[in-house]
């Protein structure tokens, strides 16, 4: 293996769902700062123009697809004109995802049911899709997004933990069934990471206190501390890695 090479993606095609996010938004420069040319596909167009013009600074290609994740026709449709505007897609970044936190006994079905379509039904039809797309190819990585609540009973987030409990298990089937076709799945778990959704808790210097009390190396994440463990897993290094739940949360499980 060419280690100094490992991170060069030149050549390769990306779906990053949830791209204009802060996350998915940071996958997508980062996918293309390596060489890689990016499709962020989001329901939500704002911000997209300046995250196109940012990848292709580096001389990559860079497109946004507008999807309903709610709509299976409109997945099928978003995973259609992408292979139309980039050829192929070789790595998915199936990130896409929201959360409500408050009581369960406070939740409604409506907010169960949009929940669980957007992060876990939308995300299991992008993967199968996208998947078929793959095994045709008989090569591809999916890196699913997870959460530590994937893991753990934080209080207050009974049904965006069930979703994401999902996503681990429907990780290592998807490995499971496709490994034979050269595919690799894997998931990451973010811990608290600074982003749009978690701004508030930045702010107020008692809630981060005792946020960051919890967490061994005394910080929330960065995006960019997210999108190089993707890197990772996205390239020849993990070649060997599949059906695995990354924990990138400054060491929030350990205890």
């Amino acid at each position: 293996m060419n280690y100094r090479e490992m991170m060069d993606f030149t050549g390769k095609s990306v779906l990053i769902t949830g791209g204009t996010g802060s996350m998915g938004s940071e996958f997508a420069r980062a996918f293309s700062s390596c060489g890689a040319d990016v499709v962020t596909a989001d329901i939500n167009p704002q911000g997209s123009e300046d995250i196109i013009k940012q990848c292709e600074t580096f001389g990559a290609k860079a497109y946004f697809v507008k999807v309903d994740l709610l709509n299976i026709h409109s997945i099928q449709d978003m995973v259609a004109e992408s292979i139309e505007k980039l050829g192929k897609i070789d790595i998915l970044c199936n990130h896409a995802g929201f959360n409500i936190r408050k009581p369960a006994v406070e939740f409604s079905e409506e907010e169960w049911n949009k929940l669980v379509g957007v992060n876990l039904k939308a995300a299991f039809f992008v993967a199968i899709t996208v998947g078929k797309h793959m095994i045709e190819r008989r090569s591809g990585r999916v890196i699913n997004t997870a959460s530590v609540s994937a893991a753990r009973g934080h209080k207050n987030l009974s049904i965006y933990a069930a979703t994401k409990g999902g996503i681990s298990q429907l990780t290592k089937v998807l490995a499971h069934e496709w490994a034979e076709f050269g595919i690799n799945v894997n998931a990451i778990a973010p811990g608290y990471v600074v982003t749009k959704q978690t701004e508030n808790y930045v702010k107020d210097p008692e809630v981060f206190k005792s946020l960051t009390s919890r967490i061994p190396l005394g910080r929330l994440g960065l995006p960019s501390d997210i999108a190089s463990v993707v890197l990772f897993l996205a390239s020849d290094g993990a070649s060997y890695i599949t059906g695995q739940t990354v924990f990138v949360e400054g060491g929030r499980m350990i205890d």
